[in-house]
């Protein structure tokens, strides 16, 4: 996998995320993990935009932000795009564990702000 693939399924699940994911299709069990992603984009991104004074708002909003389009890539997009560059290395990413570190990050944002 090479870093173009990445950036393509990046800027891939970042449109669907901005699209209020209309064009993608999830079972319905996990229709209510659909808006709970949607909300947390929605919010993290307008934190991002107010370009909130406090760095460690930022930072966690800045967290949530980027593990949202990992969430859509896990949940939307073929296995290349569970694969992500970072730092030159290469990582599987899962919907599971990117679920629970959304939860995780988006709780602490709440409690920061």
């Amino acid at each position: 996998m090479n870093i173009n693939i990445d950036k393509k399924y990046y800027n891939l699940a970042l449109t669907a995320l901005n699209e209020g994911l209309s064009k993608q299709k999830i079972p319905k069990k996990d229709i209510y993990l659909k808006k709970e992603l949607l909300d947390a984009f929605e919010y993290s991104g307008n934190i991002l935009r107010r370009n909130h004074s406090e760095e460690q708002v930022r930072i966690v909003a800045d967290t949530v932000f980027e593990t949202c389009i990992r969430l859509a890539r896990c949940l939307f997009f073929p296995q290349d795009a569970r694969r992500i560059v970072l730092q030159g290395k290469i990582y599987h990413i899962d919907s599971q564990s990117q679920t629970d570190t959304l939860r995780r990050n988006m709780d602490e944002l709440k409690q920061i702000i």
